[in-house]
């Protein structure tokens, strides 16, 4: 249902650096896959001159389009166990934030649904939500093994607008990264950019989201009324 007192019904999120710290370890996987890639046949020059995790696997999806189907299943077979070892690893190290739970308590409990929109597996994200009992926080969960293309893409965004039945312009998507805030710019949909994950690695902000915050916990400035 959507509430005319607010500007706001559904907030997604991002997982990695956005409820937990950001851990992935993105040259070193960035490295270990562009070979995978060669000697696939794939010009490495394709990928340009510093491609990211998620470039790499979008680019070759557009890439493989015209291959016969089993040929780039089995390469894309062999990208999502790198892609799920890295996630494995991460896992390992990932915390929550402080204010995690506190924020998506007080957001629960003033009537807002919650869902998450991740570039991470399902398996790495189920477990970390679970191992911090996070997960009975949200109604949907979207991870990299439900859609074809990783954010930047909109696919995500859209698929979870679409299963959650909302126009876009009553959702917010809050990410750390710059790849999060160009997902929700295609959708288009309003974006809240968190400025203490994946961006404190690139050092590339979300200068072009709809608001701006240090912490989660400044999420309630912005959708909790006093």
């Amino acid at each position: 249902m959507i509430s005319k007192n607010r500007q706001f019904d559904i907030i997604l999120f991002d997982l990695e650096g956005t409820l937990v710290d950001f851990q992935w370890r993105l040259s070193k996987a960035v490295k270990e896959i562009l070979p995978v890639l060669a000697r696939a046949g794939i010009d490495p020059g394709r990928y340009g001159d510093s491609p990211s995790y998620a470039d790499l696997y979008n680019t070759t999806r557009e890439i493989t389009k015209k291959w016969e189907p089993g040929k780039a299943a089995r390469l894309f077979d062999k990208l999502s166990a790198i892609y799920d070892r890295y996630d494995r690893d991460a896992l390992s190290r990932w915390a929550p934030y402080p204010d995690s739970q506190q924020i998506l308590a007080r957001l629960l409990a003033s009537g807002y649904r919650m869902g998450i929109v991740s570039n991470c597996g399902a398996r790495a994200t189920n477990k970390v939500l679970e191992r911090f009992n996070l997960a009975g926080y949200f109604e949907f969960i979207l991870s990299r093994n439900d859609v074809p293309y990783l954010k930047p893409s909109p696919k995500g965004l859209k698929l979870a607008l679409k299963k959650l039945c909302i126009p876009a312009r009553r959702a917010l998507f809050v990410g750390d990264s710059t790849n999060d805030i160009l997902a929700a710019n295609q959708v288009p949909m309003p974006s809240c950019f968190l400025s203490c994950g994946e961006s404190r690695v690139t050092g590339k902000d979300g200068c072009n989201a709809s608001f701006q915050i240090s912490s989660l916990s400044g999420l309630a400035n912005i959708l909790i009324q006093p």
